[in-house]
Order: structure tokens, then C-alpha cells, then sequence
């Protein structure tokens, strides 16, 4: 009899007729998207997984894998299911274990960070360092997307989000690092002192979205006018056409100064009064493991320290 079992009165779920084995093998093909990789991970051959997803598949209701081109990809159910399902399995394993404490250095989960861009340049690279250093098991997934929204939790079974002081979330939110708006040259001569002058007399590249970013708005304000050359929907592509050219744009300085030990790229003080820009953390309100969630930040604040 197949132990994926039936369903008790009132459309709740008979546990005891359910072979719990399978949560495992659908955390599997939840972290890889595919069968052969889940397989792989769990140490099974391919059919003998894809008959586990056919079970899974009954037992959800849900098709969990489907093929979108060339590729699978999740289902909306099947992607919400991640961040719980892991989290779920984890506090098994705790349970059984005798609820041992947190401990990165045997931790194999992936950690789905979403930010911009412009961020994960930043930070990325020290982030996945640190991690390989401290949780060697573990592993990082960096979503780079202006799509920075809290449906995306669910989604995209993103773990945490890093977005703008200006992004609205429903969610808490703890700062990460504060940063601020600079003038960024392609060319050798820009200096604080003629910053205002170049931002007047060199054709800008401006990041190509509905609102003014605040900097613009406060070079109107002081009639500062200026020609705009090119625009691009990516942050960091801004900062690509700028370098080396005798382009001007307005950037904000840590990931500048990460792009400009890269590229010829040159930085001033805005000469205006703009404020700081404060980058959170916005954690998935589903996501449980308080003691995971305290050591991930740290890491991250950190990676932006060192990046």
C-alpha cells in the first residue's frame, strides 16, 4: 500500500499515513530545482526520484516541478514551501539531537540573500568568504534584482532581503550600514572643489527610473542644470559608462569605492547637503531560528565593514 496515504475527514492531513521520509527529498528538490541534482544531494539514483516526486507530486496536490523551456522551475506552491519546509526540518533535526544549539560550522542550509545589483557588487564577494571561512557546509545564494518587494519572500524563498531606508516593507527592519551620495568622474581631475562645476558642465548617466533620485532633485533646487547622455536601469552598468569617459554621475560612495579599485574611476564629495542613505535588513517573517538569524547578521554587517 503506498504510504503517501489519504487524507482525513474534514480535508486535514492523516500524518500517520504519511511517509515523512518524503520531506526530505522534497526539501532536496526545493534547494536544487532538479531531479538529477537532488538525487545527487541525497544520495539516490535519478528514478528512484522521480518516483519520489511522483508521490510528492499526489501527496501535494501540486506539480512542485515544471518545465519552462529547457529548464524546470518551481511551482509558486513549491516556492513557498522552501523557507518553511527547511525551517521545519531543522527543528526535526534539533528535536532529535536534543535541541543542540546553533552551530555554523556544521550548518548545511543555503541562505537566499535579495538585494541590488549595485549591493551584492559591494558586499558580495566578502560575504561569500566569511561564509566559506565560518560555515563551510553552508550555502549562499545571491539574488541581484531591483525587484526588492515582500512578496518576493514567498516567491523566491528569499531568506532576507538588504534594501534602501526609501523601500517600504511591512516587515521589521534592523540598519545594516549607512552610506552617502558622491560624485563619480570618469576622468582624473574631478576634486571636491569642482565637483559642482563638473556636475554642470559634463554630460551625465543617470540611473533611468520614474522619480528623480534625491541628489537631482537637490542640484535642481540650487539651479544647477545639466545634460543627461545616457541612461541605464542598472545601477551598477551607471557606473561601467562613467569610467574612463569623460562622463559625470551621482552614485552612492561604498559601492563606488569598490567599482573604482577596478576601473578609472574618480570620486568627490557631493557639494550639497543631502543626507545619508541607510541600508536594512528585512528578514522573512517565516523564517524561524532566532540564533541563525543573529549570526547571519553579524556576518553581514561585517562583510559590509571589510567589503
Amino acid at each position: 500500500m503506498d504510504s503517501i496515504g489519504t487524507r482525513a475527514i474534514g480535508g486535514n492531513l492523516n500524518l500517520a499515513s504519511v511517509d515523512l521520509n518524503l520531506l526530505v527529498l522534497l526539501d532536496a528538490l526545493l534547494e536544487e530545482g532538479s531531479v538529477t541534482r537532488a538525487a545527487e544531494r541525497v544520495g539516490l539514483s535519478q528514478p528512484a526520484m522521480s518516483h519520489a516526486l511522483r508521490r510528492i507530486r499526489r501527496l501535494m496536490g501540486d506539480e512542485i516541478l515544471i518545465r519552462q523551456g529547457s529548464r524546470y522551475v518551481l511551482t509558486p506552491q513549491a516556492e513557498r514551501l522552501r523557507i518553511p519546509l527547511g525551517d521545519l526540518l531543522r527543528r526535526s533535526a534539533d528535536l532529535l539531537t536534543g535541541g543542540g544549539a546553533f552551530d555554523p560550522r556544521r550548518d548545511a542550509r543555503t541562505v537566499t540573500v535579495r538585494t541590488t545589483p549595485s549591493t551584492a557588487f559591494m558586499l558580495g564577494h566578502r560575504l561569500s568568504m566569511l561564509l566559506t571561512e565560518e560555515a563551510p557546509g553552508m550555502r549562499l545564494r545571491l539574488v541581484a534584482s531591483m525587484d526588492l518587494a515582500d512578496s518576493t519572500f514567498a516567491a523566491d524563498g528569499v531568506d532576507v532581503l538588504l534594501i534602501s531606508e526609501a523601500q517600504p516593507t511591512e516587515f521589521p527592519r534592523e540598519r545594516l550600514f549607512e552610506d552617502e551620495w558622491v560624485v563619480v568622474a570618469g576622468a582624473d581631475d574631478l576634486t571636491a572643489s569642482n565637483a559642482r562645476r563638473l556636475l554642470a558642465e559634463r554630460p551625465h548617466v543617470v540611473h533611468d527610473s520614474p522619480q528623480l533620485m534625491r541628489p537631482y532633485l537637490i542640484l535642481r533646487e540650487h539651479e544647477v542644470t545639466h545634460v543627461v547622455q545616457a541612461r541605464t536601469s542598472d545601477t551598477l552598468t551607471l557606473l561601467h559608462l562613467i569610467a574612463g569617459s569623460a562622463r559625470v554621475g551621482i552614485h552612492r560612495r561604498r559601492i563606488a569605492e569598490v567599482f573604482a579599485r577596478r576601473a578609472p574611476l574618480w570620486i568627490a564629495d557631493f557639494p550639497f547637503t543631502a543626507g545619508n542613505i541607510g541600508m536594512d535588513v528585512v528578514w522573512n517573517p517565516w523564517l524561524g531560528d532566532p540564533a541563525f538569524r543573529t549570526w547571519f547578521q553579524d556576518l553581514l554587517r561585517r562583510a559590509a565593514e571589510e567589503a
